[in-house]
């Protein structure tokens, strides 16, 4: 006899505490105009971009490390929306063609100096902005129109690493062109088709656990990933196909500290999360207004140190923190006898801890069979043999296989994902 039980709820991304938010997790314009009395008309969203500024950080205490400023590009009223502390809001843009307008700005990114660029993408450029505090000012726009180096022929989004690199998808130049913080041009990465989504990551990152020098590029339609090195060395591209979806569109990319590859899909509904290496793991959320759910999410980022994520849908930008899920595969066979054992085989979502105990009919512990403070995403197995804690066969009876998963993000202060199974010792 094999009984699984299974927890239906997603916990992949999960909701921070009341303490934490007071129980906001999700801001609409009716929301935000109640919480700043400002009137918001927000139409087709794109980019989303979270930060903690060191110049409105107070060093006396920890208490603020959390509190980010957030900017969203609002792209069909041609403006960015920030928040300035808990209660202000902030606005810049104004339709046009002058250097300081926008005309369907898309992506958004920036750096803790105070730097924030935004592609501009029907004035084919990018936008350099600095944030003082509590505005946005114009400094200068890089680019224009045509195809030569340091030229754009439809820009769509921006990364920018923390060694100062910027990377511009150039789509209808099938091409990623890298610029410094000055606008001065580095150069460009080629053998893409019509490259819409970028995110860019250096080894010498902060919050950055995995070293190396990695670039992610959506492009064919919405319907590829690729990843490259941030020179352009092609290291692996997945299609949707291959994650078993009969369709898809891609919009934007986040990582969090291990390197897991966060990538929303404004087709399904939902967040697809790979590991770094772009393997599958699973996706995350479906079609609704409700808790988990999406419609038509764009912009994702992701703030490293704590695992902070802000997904912007259609109506609505969500707060979420890293968790993690997993599930049971198997328990092969289910009924053994002493001396053959049995095989767990499990599965697991994010970089977690795990433990697992084997206990007997009354819930007391017979063994802890497995403990990690670091297990690596993905498919796992481990093999019971029938023994106690004392190495001594177990007698016939049912036995409860217990996986606990603790994330390692902030999460973990109040999420145990469970995962049990039973078997039977035999004769």
């Amino acid at each position: 006899m094999l009984l699984l039980l299974i927890t239906l709820e997603q916990t992949s991304l999960v909701y921070p505490p009341f303490g934490h938010t007071m129980g906001i997790h999700r801001g609409t314009p009716s929301y935000l105009a109640l919480l700043t009395g400002i009137k918001l008309v927000v139409s087709r969203t794109e980019g989303i971009w979270a930060v903690k500024f060191p110049f409105l950080d107070n060093p006396e205490t920890f208490a603020d490390d959390d509190e980010l400023t957030v900017f969203a590009v609002n792209s069909g009223n041609d403006q960015i929306i920030y928040n300035i502390g808990f209660t202000g809001l902030g606005m810049y843009g104004y339709s046009g063609v002058r250097d300081s307008a926008l005309w369907n700005p898309c992506g958004i990114t920036g750096d803790l100096s105070g730097n924030v660029f935004v592609v501009d993408r029907n004035n084919n450029r990018v936008v350099k902005l600095l944030f003082d505090g509590e505005k946005l000012l114009y400094k200068k726009s890089i680019g224009k129109f045509g195809i030569l180096e340091g030229y754009f022929n439809d820009p769509v989004q921006v990364s920018e690493t923390d060694e100062g690199e910027i990377f511009v998808t150039d789509r209808l130049n099938n091409r990623v062109q890298v610029f410094d913080t000055t606008g001065k041009y580095l150069r460009e990465i080629k053998g893409l088709v019509r490259p819409t989504g970028v995110f860019a990551r250096s080894s010498k990152d902060r919050f950055y656990r995995l070293k190396k020098d990695y670039l992610y590029v959506i492009d064919n339609g919405k319907q590829r990933i690729n990843l490259l090195t941030t020179y352009g060395t092609p290291i692996r591209s997945v299609e949707y196909t291959e994650m078993g979806l009969d369709s898809a569109r891609f919009e934007y990319i986040a990582t969090d500290f291990y390197g897991q590859v966060y990538i929303t899909d404004s087709k399904n509904h939902c967040i697809h999360i790979f590991d770094p290496e772009l393997n599958y793991l699973t996706s995350f959320g479906h079609k609704g207004k409700g808790d988990g759910e999406f419609l038509y999410p764009r912009g994702i980022t992701i703030w490293r140190r704590f695992g902070q994520v802000f997904v912007l849908d259609s109506w609505s930008v969500q707060y979420f923190w890293v968790g993690v899920d997993g599930w049971l595969r198997d328990i092969r066979p289910s009924r053994f006898k002493p001396g053959n054992g049995t095989t767990i085989y499990y599965f697991t979502t994010q970089p977690c801890r795990a433990r697992i105990n084997i206990l007997g009919k009354d819930g007391k512990l017979v063994k802890r069979l497995f403990w990690s403070h670091y297990l690596k995403p993905g498919k796992h197995y481990i093999v019971w043999d029938g023994t106690d804690r004392h190495g001594k066969y177990v007698p016939p009876g049912e036995y409860t296989i217990e996986i606990k998963l603790t994330p390692l993000y902030s999460s973990r202060r109040f999420l145990k994902k469970i995962l049990k199974g039973v078997v039977e010792c035999i004769q």
